[in-house]
């Protein structure tokens, strides 16, 4: 029998069941996993530079919306590094997307376009300057990237962050960040969220089409095994440490010791290599093939479930949790 509904202002804006979103993640997330989550209960979501070229992009959006009538969401690199960012939001919008999850950049054209149409766009922030500026814009919610969280993770303790957005800004404030279940569900709704994103949580599930070394490697992980690096991408982000991520070496070169001291130095050189990983037609290239992206919450997973099993689990522990406290 599944948990009843959770009732936040982000499941009364999109109709959902359950406030859980599985986090767009580069080359893992597909329109199984989607579906299977927007089946479950949750919203699925998928980050644009996953399909290329366009005409893939567009069938993957139609293929999600076939399965079912359930909300799903969309992650769009909204800087320059990204050379189809106009593409992949005209084609989002043609195919009425119920949100498009905004990063790396202005989201100024995206929700003054979006907002000609029923579409909801949330932004990923790190700290209240970068909220300030989206929530002017007119963001519609917004992603507290906190500590932890997998991939390009922030630096500010979730404990710090939520709390400050949900006082500044009268939007949905969803927690990220080591989320992966009702503990971690709990503790975000005690802090002010309306939803959880739960990325890590979902590649290791019975849905995700990653290789089964992804899995088990996630499982066998500590907290203490994740090492945050740019080496991957040129960004700053969160990896497991395994024998392929130590030989690209964790530690900065005379480049990035220069870059260091010069903002625009460092952010060139950054940019130059994300335009490089992420826009390589070739995917065979990418070391996210071989270099696994995952946040804090690994140590806290410690088998393959499917999609349905986790969520109610996340579910049915965070109602037991909220019963416990004193």
């Amino acid at each position: 029998m599944s948990e009843a509904a959770v009732k936040t202002a982000f499941t009364e804006q999109f109709k959902i069941k359950y406030p859980i979103i599985a986090a767009p993640m580069f080359l893992v997330s597909t329109e199984k996993l989607v579906t299977a989550v927007g089946q479950a209960g949750g919203m699925g979501t998928f980050p644009a530079l996953n399909y290329r070229p366009m005409s893939t992009y567009r069938e993957a959006i139609r293929t999600i919306k076939s399965a079912n009538d359930a909300p799903f969401g969309i992650n769009i690199i909204v800087q320059s590094s990204n050379k189809y960012r106009h593409e992949q939001l005209e084609i989002a919008l043609e195919e009425e997307v119920p949100l498009i999850i905004t990063s790396l950049g202005s989201p100024r054209e995206t929700i003054e376009k979006a907002h000609q149409t029923k579409t909801k766009v949330y932004c990923d922030v790190v700290g209240s300057e970068h909220a300030k500026k989206v929530t002017d814009l007119g963001a519609d919610g917004l992603i507290a990237v906190a500590s932890g969280a997998g991939g390009h993770a922030g630096t500010l303790s979730a404990f710090a962050l939520i709390p400050q957005l949900v006082r500044q800004f009268n939007v949905p404030v969803v927690a990220a960040g080591s989320i992966v279940d009702g503990v971690g569900m709990a503790a975000a709704f005690a802090l002010g969220a309306a939803a959880v994103y739960m990325g890590t949580r979902f590649i290791a599930c019975e849905e995700a089409e990653v290789p089964e070394d992804y899995k088990q490697t996630i499982i066998g992980a500590r907290a203490e095994d994740i090492v945050n690096t740019h080496k991957v991408d040129g960004f700053p982000g969160n990896f497991i440490r395994t024998p392929t991520l130590e030989k690209a070496g964790l530690e900065s070169g005379l480049l990035e010791d220069i870059a260091s001291h010069s903002k625009k130095l460092k952010r060139a050189i950054a940019l130059s290599r994300a335009a490089r990983s992420l826009l390589v037609k070739d995917k065979a290239k990418l070391s996210y093939k071989t270099i696994y992206s995952a946040g804090h919450g690994s140590g806290l997973i410690d088998e393959v479930l499917t999609v349905e099993q986790i969520i109610q689990n996340t579910v049915r522990e965070y109602r037991e949790i909220k019963k416990q406290l004193p």
